[in-house]
């Protein structure tokens, strides 16, 4: 059984630091468990590597509901919640509010309900103060434990919201991955390259964490120089096999075992990424169930970009699937110049969780090693993406000309060292 006391949870979370472990904190009554609070916790969990809940005693929750709560007794509660895979440990607790467990706890990220705001909550100061921040979790329209209850004491006339697709269908867990190496073969190191005194990667990392969808965003690398440089930053990291001949089996790799539902492969080297081209490009998984896989693309209205052999071109069918991706001029147009509906393709993919798995198992394809373009296996395989048409335009570092053209930018000059 997973309940711990206080200073069993010291012990267990001084440990797990050390180890550098994200800690994830949450507490509240769970006074009548429902698949809510499973979806809750599961979302928690997503921010962190470890999930503590602090549970409010029997006591407490009469305190701060009435002498009629809680439903289940604390010890119940706390080896259901025990029992579930999302929660690592349980500490009960008797005050209205979880300082004392806070204190013993120091989480890197406390996370409450979308019912509060973070003004709005008494122990946020002092999470900030211990060096963690506070994280919202939006909360369902039209369900509440409360609510719940007084339909279950006969309180209530209307039934508990058949067809509510809150609880039978939550809000999917979105991550956001940046896969970084070290070995470039035209640009080494790059990840690490300044940019006004940050290096790349902090850049494509706060922007891309400003996309309102990623409720985690963290860099899957498998060199130390650059988990060093995104740790003084304050990013997440985690290490991955060196091994991987691309990006994707990165990215496959950091969420294996990660409880997530949708995931982001946000490229490493787009230090200008629009936090809206993220949004844009997981709006039809959250939208379709049934989408497995989608990808942006931009109107090529210049006839160089056109014909430009590093540029990849998307031609798609009518309802905005992807039929074929190419390095050359696609679609064919007799009069030389790009026609209307030629794309120029964004390297920013979405996938959902599963399909990413079986997408990194399979074998590279004939036309994905002939145009060396990795998303043609999905084509390949009998897979679709879905192509969202965006104003966003890409400027990736692939070379040091490409870093000079984004200083520039920015307002560098030109003396900025590299």
């Amino acid at each position: 059984m997973k309940v711990k006391t206080r200073e069993e949870i010291r012990t267990i979370a001084a440990a797990l630091r050390q180890q550098g472990k994200r800690i994830v904190f949450t507490n509240g009554c769970f006074d009548l468990l429902h698949v809510g609070h499973v979806r809750y916790l599961r979302a928690a969990k997503a921010q962190g590597d470890v999930l503590i809940v602090g549970l409010n005693s029997d006591a407490s929750v009469r305190g701060l509901k009435g002498p009629q709560r809680p439903l289940i007794p604390q010890e119940q509660r706390a080896e259901v919640l025990a029992g579930l895979e999302a929660v690592d440990y349980v500490v009960i607790f008797d005050e209205s509010t979880p300082h004392e467990t806070i204190k013993a706890v120091v989480p890197h990220v406390h996370v409450k309900g979308g019912d509060y705001t973070e003004d709005q909550l008494p122990e946020a100061p002092l999470v900030r103060a211990l060096g963690g921040r506070v994280v919202i979790v939006p909360v369902v329209e039209g369900w509440s434990t409360t609510a719940i209850a007084q339909r279950i004491q006969g309180l209530r006339g209307e039934g508990l919201g058949q067809g509510q697709p809150s609880i039978l269908n939550p809000q999917p867990i979105v991550v956001g991955v940046i896969p970084a190496r070290y070995a470039s073969s035209r640009f080494p190191g790059k990840a690490l390259a300044d940019i006004a005194g940050k290096p790349m990667i902090q850049w494509v990392y706060e922007r891309a964490s400003q996309a309102e969808c990623l409720q985690r965003l963290l860099v899957a690398t498998d060199d130390e120089r650059i988990a060093e440089a995104v740790r003084r930053f304050g990013g997440e990291v985690v290490m991955t096999s060196p091994e991987h001949p691309s990006g994707t089996d990165r990215l496959a790799e950091a969420v294996r075992d990660m409880p997530c539902d949708i995931v982001v492969n946000v490229q490493g080297d787009e230090p200008l990424i629009d936090p809206r081209a993220i949004e844009q490009a997981v709006q039809p998984l959250l939208n379709d169930a049934a989408l497995q896989m989608s990808t942006l693309a931009t109107p090529i209205t210049a006839e160089e970009v056109w014909h430009d052999p590093n540029v990849v071109k998307v031609v798609t069918d009518v309802n905005g699937f992807a039929l074929y991706f190419s390095r050359a001029s696609i679609p064919y147009h007799r009069s030389g110049m790009p026609p209307l509906n030629a794309l120029h393709h964004v390297g920013l993919y979405v996938y959902r969780k599963d399909f990413l798995l079986r997408f990194a198992a399979l074998a590279p394809t004939p036309l994905e090693e002939l145009e060396r373009l990795e998303q043609l296996r999905v084509l390949e395989s009998g897979g679709k993406i879905k192509v969202v048409v965006t104003d966003y335009t890409a400027i990736g570092v692939d070379t040091l000309e490409d870093l000079e053209k984004v200083r520039v930018r920015l307002g560098v000059p030109k003396s900025a060292p590299s």
